[in-house]
């Protein structure tokens, strides 16, 4: 019960940091959003912007199974990618992102089983985008 607690918990904490993030760039505050998904992704999930765009896909799957991530954490995770893509000026950048969230998808809907109209739409969204 105290590890489903703590992990309510990251998750609260973690949906607080997205909204700000979401409202800085509505702000037209960009570059304080992106520090602030730099910092959750090095200090929540132990990795750089830098080497998440690096990471090749299949290393990247490979990586998050060997984290033992929960669904929820990988569910957020997918949005602040998704975020940093949109705060990306480069294209490559951009669709190597959303090639990311893409496959934290299929991850929750394959090993989690967990399917929801939001990813299965955004999936669709980016798929175009991607060309896929």
């Amino acid at each position: 019960m105290l590890k489903r607690d703590s992990l309510t918990a990251q998750m609260q904490q973690l949906s607080h940091t997205l909204a700000k993030v979401k409202r800085l760039i509505l702000e037209d505050q960009e570059l304080k959003a992106l520090e602030d998904v730099n910092y959750t992704l090095s200090h929540y999930y132990g990795v750089t912007e830098q080497e998440m765009i690096d990471m090749p896909g299949d290393l990247f799957t490979d990586r998050l199974r060997e984290q033992q991530y929960k669904a929820e954490e990988l569910n957020m995770l997918a949005a602040f990618l998704d975020e940093l893509a949109g705060l990306s000026d480069d294209g490559l950048t951009r669709k190597n992102l959303w090639a990311k969230v893409i496959s934290i998808y299929d991850l929750l809907e394959k090993e989690y089983h967990i399917l929801s109209f939001e990813h299965i739409a955004r999936r669709d969204l980016l798929a175009n985008a991607l060309g896929l």
